[in-house]
């Protein structure tokens, strides 16, 4: 039986602390605690542990000032940032500082466990050894077709990691941004498009009639019937990523900013925002069942000068 993962918490409210401890232990994480960035650092540097679930708001470093600097030292450590009211529009610059995700205080009892979850899944696909690049190759491609089985995601997700490995795309810490926001893209179709489930459901009985409503549609037609087709198309310097659903689609022209930080309250929202944040280039077809996202190839110089500027 494998060690539990181990997540440091990192949060200057000794309430807020124990609350995420108490929700993580009840899902068999091994959790440690600190109350600031500071002392989440000098932690690290004994003990390193599988996630980090920090605060932004903290006195003497806060947490987009923790991230950069855990960029910094560990590149490929994921971190969770959790924001109160009046923090969401953080959450953009957050995840080019380099965070995996966030999550709003006001939903950690509903979205924190599955959000750590998922996180750790992607980054299990690391654990493997990547194969060796080769300057060789100039243009790779592979395609998916799945079923309504949400389980599958995080292995072809590193099956496609697998391959951009080989064309030295990117490196471990942008490989998890790319991954976060083709988890939620294929999430998306197999949800919202194929089963045709209402994102506002996750706001009823703390998203129990969300779920509820997924399982009941994998099991009727026509719904269970629908297929996600995945398709990556890629060179050394561009990587093309495209999901399609067998959906009825939606109007594209009703999609919400995902910039704005007034939609980052509807549900939805941070998932949009995810795929803006780590996607150069993002659309959708007429009939709003498939989704294009491209990633160009990231400039470790342009990088550099961003951390220098901050």
């Amino acid at each position: 039986m494998s060690a539990p993962c181990k997540v440091l918490v990192v949060d200057d409210s000794p309430s807020h602390r124990a609350h995420i401890r108490l929700l993580l232990l009840a899902q068999g994480y091994e959790v440690c605690t600190c109350s600031n960035g500071n002392e989440a650092l000098d932690a690290i540097s004994h003990a390193i542990p599988d996630l980090v679930v920090s605060d932004v708001q903290m006195p003497t470093m806060n947490g987009l000032d923790l991230v950069t600097e855990l960029k910094s030292r560990h590149p490929t450590m994921p971190v969770i940032l959790t924001t109160a009211a009046g923090d969401d529009d953080l959450g953009g610059e957050a995840l080019r500082r380099g965070a995996s995700t966030y999550v709003p205080k006001r939903e950690l009892d509903e979205v924190l466990c599955d959000t750590v979850r998922q996180v750790l899944e992607l980054t299990r696909t690391d654990d493997r050894a990547a194969p060796d690049p080769s300057s060789l190759i100039t243009h790779s491609e592979i395609h998916f077709r799945i079923g309504n089985s949400e389980c599958l995601v995080p292995a072809l997700i590193g099956r496609m990691e697998q391959l951009l490995a080989e064309l030295n795309f990117c490196d471990e810490m942008q490989w998890m941004q790319i991954a976060m926001a083709l988890d939620e893209a294929i999430l998306n179709s197999i949800f919202h498009g194929n089963l045709d489930v209402s994102s506002e459901l996750r706001q009823i009985d703390d998203g129990q009639a969300f779920f509820e409503m997924v399982e009941r549609r994998k099991v009727t037609p026509p719904y269970r019937d629908r297929h996600v087709f995945i398709s990556l198309t890629a060179t050394p310097e561009r990587a093309t990523f495209v999901v399609r659903d067998e959906g009825h689609g939606f109007d594209i022209s009703q999609i919400p900013d995902p910039t704005d930080p007034e939609n980052l309250e509807k549900a939805g929202g941070r998932g949009l925002l995810l795929i803006q944040s780590f996607m150069d280039e993002v659309r959708h077809n007429r009939c709003g069942n498939e989704i294009t996202m491209i990633k160009r190839k990231p400039d470790p110089s342009a990088l550099g000068c961003d951390d220098e500027e901050e």
